[in-house]
């Protein structure tokens, strides 16, 4: 029942895009917004096999990219300070920057190789590391993006409003992961679809 599984789980993940045009940003916390279609690839990546969770980014950076991209260049010089300030408040509805169309497909894949490794602990119904780095997955994706940013920009400054809206959003991806890991899993069980532990040598065993 694999094939069935890994099909419902790219139908969500196609979903995860349009419904993420109805999620709200929180504008006390430098309009920071739940960020559904990367929190359901990292929550799908725990579940699924290798080649898949690859297709799975491929997906993901594409349709993530081409909504979010291009970005409008800066029509005025200004400072490092100013110029940081604006281009994430600007970039808090779009994000991706200044950065080229397929860029996300590599983070998303690195990002996914190592929700990879927790596998046993969804098959187990053990959630609580899988949520935790759900979170850590989100932080670090939008951070090294900004980080890329600003070497393309040939200035690094990294102001508060910025750490504020990356730590907003991977609480906020924390907060929802073990809802898309329970529908995830509700799934796998009404499909019998067994999560597999391809090239590990400690097989996890539910006792």
């Amino acid at each position: 029942m694999s094939f069935l599984y890994n099909l419902v789980v790219i139908i969500l993940l196609a979903l995860s895009f349009g419904a993420q045009e109805f999620v709200p940003a929180i504008e006390f916390a430098q309009h920071a917004r739940l960020l559904l279609p990367p929190v359901f690839f990292f929550s799908a990546s725990l579940s699924v096999s290798f080649p898949v969770m690859l297709c799975l980014a491929l997906f993901t950076g594409l349709v993530w990219d081409a909504r979010n991209l291009p970005y409008k260049p800066e029509k005025v010089k200004q400072t490092a300070e100013m110029t940081a300030s604006a281009e994430f408040s600007e970039r808090v509805h779009n994000i991706g920057g200044n950065l080229t169309l397929g860029y996300s497909i590599f983070f998303f894949g690195a990002l996914g190789s190592l929700m990879q490794g927790l596998r046993p602990l969804f098959k187990r119904g053990r959630w609580e590391v899988p949520v935790i780095m759900v979170g850590i997955a989100t932080g670090v994706w939008l951070l090294t993006e900004y980080v890329i940013m600003s070497f393309l920009r040939g200035s690094f400054y990294f102001p508060h409003l910025m750490w504020t809206k990356i730590i907003t959003d991977a609480l906020l991806a924390m907060f929802v992961a073990p809802i898309m890991l329970y529908i995830l899993h509700t799934f796998a069980r009404l499909l019998h679809y067994e999560v597999r532990h391809e090239g590990l040598t400690y097989r996890f065993n539910g006792h």
